[in-house]
């Protein structure tokens, strides 16, 4: 027990003393007076007989509440976390933004695989702009293939991104996301079915080489060369995209996410989106074609994640 006070018994009326040491005996406290006097038993109060003297114990002073804690870096039972050092693949990523509204924002676009196109044949589609024929943009400008007309049959080009470093992201899965509607000309002849479309593909040494993504894709462009005597296109074995995993038939606007390749991920990556189309009709007249292709590709928002 822990006494609120103490004195001396020799404090006490004569008469009480005897009384005052019994319940020291016994650990019991005792207050007389008004004024609350205490006396306490086997609690280490002394009294008269007591070697000291006789003079009271000095007691400990009572516990008392410190009021509510100010939070600090340790507080809840656990360590501060450590500062954020960031994720430097993801900071990176984040400046690798496209959306054309502005313009072209370092992308260029030409004829694939090196063709030399006759004077009078536009084999690469591609434009900046809004499109009016066909699927629209996801949002204000877009690039597309013939954004206000129908693709020509025997073309083939490709949108090219600047150069993209993406060293810092080496050793993760890096995607290239984006959103596209596309609508492609597919038919029948010889008793083969072709395919035009689209292929997107990745490189790491500032486009020299380029190599496939992965992620799903609808089906495998195939190009018709030719239409035997009525119509050959010039070139007729150099497409690029032929027989490769890539775009086909229609779609609506939806975001795309595919996979880059680890050889891409350098400071020099590059990423590409190719087109082409084959014949689909009996003409050698670019404009007289369109009315048996279709509308074509349109890419927006162009942009990359990393996990």
């Amino acid at each position: 027990m822990v006494a609120t006070c103490a004195r001396p018994e020799s404090r006490y009326p004569r008469p009480l003393r005897s009384l005052v040491r019994l319940f020291h005996l016994v650990g019991l406290t005792v207050c007389v007076g008004a004024a609350g006097a205490c006396a306490e038993g086997g609690s280490g109060v002394d009294d008269d007989d007591t070697i000291d003297g006789g003079r009271p114990d000095r007691l400990a002073p009572p516990e008392t509440d410190a009021g509510p804690v100010t939070p600090g870096p340790t507080d809840g039972g656990a360590e501060a976390a450590a500062p954020d050092a960031g994720d430097a693949c993801a900071d990176a990523l984040k400046a690798l933004s496209f959306d054309f509204e502005s313009g072209a924002q370092g992308w260029t676009h030409g004829i694939s695989d090196g063709v030399a196109p006759p004077p009078a044949w536009p084999y690469d589609p591609w434009a900046q702009g809004t499109a009016t024929v066909g699927p629209a943009c996801a949002s204000g400008k877009c690039f597309g293939t013939e954004l206000t007309k129908n693709y020509a049959q025997c073309q083939r080009g490709y949108l090219l991104s600047p150069k993209l470093d993406l060293s810092k992201c080496a050793g993760r899965d890096v995607a290239v996301t984006f959103k596209h509607a596309y609508a492609f000309w597919s038919g029948l002849y010889n008793g083969v079915v072709y395919y035009d479309g689209g292929v997107v593909e990745a490189s790491g040494n500032d486009g020299a080489t380029f190599s496939g993504v992965t992620g799903t894709t609808p089906g495998t462009v195939k190009i018709n060369p030719n239409r035997g005597a009525s119509y050959t296109c010039t070139d007729s074995t150099n497409f690029g995209v032929n027989n490769k995993a890539g775009f086909t038939g229609a779609k609506a606007t939806e975001t795309v996410s595919l996979t880059l390749p680890a050889s891409a991920l350098t400071a020099n990556a590059r990423v590409r989106f190719s087109f082409a189309s084959g014949v689909s009709s009996s003409t050698t007249n670019a404009d007289t074609s369109r009315s048996s292709t279709d509308a074509g590709w349109r890419i927006d928002e162009v942009g990359f994640t990393a996990r």
